[in-house]
């Protein structure tokens, strides 16, 4: 049975998926292509390219690097691990050469009996202290994973009733958001015992290029701005990108019946001329119709329409406020 570490690490390798190569890889082409927005003239015309096609695919496809989902049943039968016993191997096999030491002839003519015992009895005391360290050593580790083991047994116990405030403590310990930025700039929660409601304080539209980088026909960069329909376009299918990915890390989590996302920005009150964080999306997500869907293949933005979801949005201006949904 699989101890109560290598539950942890395989759980936090899911929880980090977006770190693996695929993600990594285009973290790194995003800041390449930042930094290649800033310079005037672009000596690999290829790279540059590629650096843009990544970064924008980034973007738009966050939702394909969810977490595997926890299985709460087999943690919960996890089995207690067993405190430590310090075996004193070293000092016994010390001991026992200093009982089965005879002198030989040799010993006994140059007198270095005395010397030998004294060299042996030194060893136990070598022994003794190796012996401890190790002990300690495994004890700290044991009480290490003892905690881990009485911690995720309450977590487990309070997902499997249904505890909304349990809910909030899974979501501190596992912080399957701790690394949000191509997700928003921060994440407010609240549970009950079937549902989540999510406000999701998006990345605001400039996390969109302004530029389009392709090559020519002859293989030199061509640098234009992006057509404003093509600019609100790929923001839409990133803030429903992000949305979904929220929503499967939450199902990830937890046996919920739906989720209620609200995607959060700041817009212009033409009233006040004042920039004021508001809805541009908001969505309820039953489990078994996100799961449903081939998320590898689907538009972000079309996937929408298999939720109850309000969103208004043109591809001449991009989203507008609209309603939390009930």
């Amino acid at each position: 049975m699989a101890t109560v570490k290598g539950f942890i690490r395989a759980y936090g390798a899911a929880v980090r998926r977006v770190e693996r190569e695929r993600q990594r890889e285009a973290r790194e082409a995003a800041k390449r292509f930042k930094e290649q927005q800033k310079l005037q003239a672009i000596e690999d015309a290829k790279i540059a390219v590629y650096n843009w096609n990544r970064y924008v695919q980034m973007l738009i496809s966050l939702h394909k690097n969810s977490s595997n989902a926890i299985d709460w049943n087999a943690l919960k039968s996890q089995t207690k691990p067993v405190e430590p016993e310090n075996q004193k191997q070293r000092e016994k096999s010390a001991i026992a050469k200093l009982k089965s030491y005879r002198p030989s002839w040799f010993d006994s003519l140059f007198k270095l009996t005395s010397k030998k015992v004294r060299r042996l009895e030194s060893k136990i005391l070598e022994a003794r202290s190796a012996d401890n360290e190790e002990y300690n050593q495994q004890k700290a580790d044991y009480e290490n994973e003892l905690n881990e083991w009485e911690s995720l047994q309450k977590l487990a116990s309070g997902v499997q009733s249904r505890n909304p405030e349990v809910y909030k403590e899974v979501m501190v310990y596992f912080d399957p958001f701790s690394d949000i930025k191509e997700l928003a700039t921060s994440i407010d929660f609240s549970f009950d015992s079937e549902s989540a409601d999510v406000d999701l304080h998006i990345n605001e539209i400039d996390v969109i290029p302004n530029e389009e980088f392709k090559l020519t026909s002859t293989g030199k960069l061509s640098r234009k701005a992006m057509a404003k329909s093509k600019f609100y376009e790929l923001y839409q299918d990133h803030v429903c990108s992000c949305v979904l990915r929220v929503a499967l890390e939450l199902f990830a989590l937890f046996p919920i019946s739906h989720v209620r996302i609200h995607a959060m920005t700041k817009l212009l009150n033409p009233k006040t001329g004042h920039l004021e964080v508001k809805p541009i999306l908001s969505v309820l997500i039953p489990p078994e119709t996100i799961r449903s869907l081939n998320l590898d293949k689907i538009d972000p933005s079309e996937s929408m329409r298999n939720f109850k979801h309000n969103m208004s949005f043109k591809k001449t201006i991009g989203f507008s406020q609209v309603e939390k949904i009930n």
